[in-house]
């Protein structure tokens, strides 16, 4: 008999996990050893697993606001949908979304008898790409790829945005901060009608323990101060150069070196990705700097799957 979804869970009781409050980071790792989830899922793995675990089955659908959803069955299963005009990446990371939920109802349910009533939406975007950005693996890719953000996403099939957090929550061995750019929501996802200079906002900023106060032009331009979520790029900082060029650009004053690269889409610019690192450990970003013309426009991105 195969590993089911109420077995996962009350394993997860029984080894004192911390019933208040689910860490999605450990139970995303016994959710890939207990069901032996590969390193890089497909969404036909994902719902295979889930369907033959018990979680429920999985079907895309039009969705009018929401990226995916689920909803209970007389049988005790589960019914769960992803929007259907998603691009793969974002199919599999809301299943294992709402895989996440579902893990935190049945949970509860079996705790005390009552459903779910606190939302759980941030720690589920954290199990899902926990799943499927497992970290030993993820690690090794990154720094391989010299902590690429544009080549992780690639790899991995996951929005930006994911990668970019991620790096700061597995990689390990140095300090480094993550800043990513993105087009302001009002621009809309059709390049036809974006606005020119692009209106890029900071939606992820994280730092690790060690990396010091970030208190450099190179990231926080002339005007001073950390990157800040929902701010612009400061002019004179790295991303405020690459938001002028449209080139990947790469810089180091004695402190930092730091990288930010363009993420291009139909010939405008989408994205900004920043990594910064302290400068003994600038040998790291190596791989992203090709040795001749460094600065040339970053092309060749996948249309079809900008974020």
């Amino acid at each position: 008999m195969s590993a089911s979804r109420e077995d996962f869970c009350r394993d997860l009781l029984d080894d004192d996990h911390d019933r208040a409050g689910i860490d999605p980071e450990g139970v995303a790792a016994r959710f890939v050893s207990y069901f032996g989830v590969p390193d890089r899922p497909t969404m036909a793995v994902l719902k295979a697993l889930l369907e033959d675990a018990g979680f429920g089955t999985v079907s895309g659908a039009h969705l009018d606001s929401m990226k995916g959803v689920h909803f209970g069955t007389r049988g005790g299963g589960y019914e769960i949908y992803y929007r259907q005009d998603l691009w793969d990446g974002a199919k599999a990371h809301t299943v294992l979304h709402e895989t996440y939920e579902i893990i935190c109802e049945t949970l509860c349910e079996q705790v005390t008898g009552t459903s779910l009533r606190r939302k759980v939406c941030r720690p589920a975007d954290r199990f899902a790409a926990a799943v499927l950005m497992q970290p030993e693996r993820f690690s090794l890719m990154a720094e391989a790829s010299g902590l690429d953000v544009l080549a992780l996403q690639r790899t991995y099939r996951c929005s930006y945005s994911s990668v970019t957090l991620r790096l700061a929550e597995v990689v390990s061995e140095f300090p480094l901060m993550t800043v990513l750019y993105e087009r302001h929501r009002d621009d809309g996802q059709d390049p036809e009608g974006w606005t020119e200079p692009p209106d890029l906002r900071a939606t992820v900023v994280r730092r690790t323990r060690g990396f010091g106060s970030p208190d450099s032009a190179l990231l926080c331009g002339r005007r001073g101060g950390v990157p800040i979520r929902g701010r612009r790029p400061s002019p004179g900082s790295l991303a405020y150069r690459v938001v002028g060029s449209g080139r990947a650009e790469y810089d180091e004053d004695g402190v930092f070196s730091v990288i930010a690269r363009p993420v291009i889409w139909k010939g405008r610019i989408a994205k900004v990705a920043v990594v910064a690192v302290p400068y003994p450990h600038r040998a790291i970003l190596d791989p992203q700097k090709p040795s001749p013309g460094f600065g040339n426009p970053i092309r060749g991105l996948a249309s079809s799957a900008p974020w």
